[in-house]
């Protein structure tokens, strides 16, 4: 069948339709984030750590500080910085992990000289890249179910508890896959009683540094981690200077 020279532009209309989405918010020095609503959580603060009290956050690449791009240090390193030794802050993030991946790591497992525990999972369990990739998200039940038993986990071991939520990707449908899971975290912050710490709203609160996220339009840049960083220490300790 012969395709006509209109047949093909319409195809090729429809191909430019379907990667739109798809398309990153590309800068020179990065991608833009897109701008989302923050999730509906919880009004509860994790509260300012004790001095010289430990935090762990446990999560997938974001927590690693995995292909950052420009010189930086991982959000976690930049809280402890930015609180001035007031807190010693463990990372324990792998890349590519799921919340279910963190729940059998950690199985069994305990960090008594820690006093926070910050779980930070959905990316990954969202398959964020789509028909990009051959990875199929996990259903917001599932993971609502292992993040719940994570967070009772660990509070059964006397820690207490804060979420924080995927961070909106750098194009539409990135972000669009990220959105379900994103207000997952919310709903579980609410119906738990937890803390829910949204990079959303640090973006927001640092749009000067526009781009956070490095030209995958996923992972955060050197920018990104200050951003969050910075963030996360005025949110847990908002009294600090």
């Amino acid at each position: 069948m012969k395709i006509t020279a209109i047949g093909a532009v319409i195809v090729l209309l429809g191909v430019i339709v379907a990667l739109a989405p798809e398309i990153p918010h590309w800068r020179i020095s990065g991608t833009r984030s897109t701008p989302v609503e923050a999730i509906a959580g919880t009004d509860i603060a994790p509260g300012c750590p004790r001095q010289s009290a430990r935090v762990a956050i446990i999560g997938d690449s974001h927590v690693a500080g995995s292909r950052m791009e420009g010189a930086g240090a991982p959000f976690g390193t930049v809280l402890a910085k930015t609180l001035s030794g007031q807190v010693e802050v463990e990372r324990y993030g792998i890349g590519g992990a799921t919340a279910a991946d963190g729940a059998r790591r950690w199985q069994g497992r305990d960090l008594p000289e820690v006093g926070l525990v910050i779980l930070a999972f959905g990316t990954n369990d969202a398959a964020p890249r789509g028909w990009l990739r051959s990875k199929t998200p996990v259903p917001t039940s599932h993971f609502k179910a292992v993040m719940t038993q994570m967070i009772e986990g660990w509070r059964a071991k006397g820690h207490q508890v804060a979420l924080l939520a995927p961070p909106p990707g750098g194009s539409a449908a990135i972000t669009r896959r990220l959105a379900p899971y994103r207000i997952a975290v919310g709903e579980l912050g609410a119906s738990l009683g937890v803390a829910v710490l949204d990079p959303a709203e640090a973006f927001a609160a640092c749009s000067a540094a526009q781009p956070v996220l490095t030209h995958d339009a996923l992972h955060m840049n050197a920018a990104g981690h200050k951003c969050l960083g910075e963030w996360l220490a005025q949110r847990l300790c908002p009294q600090h200077r």
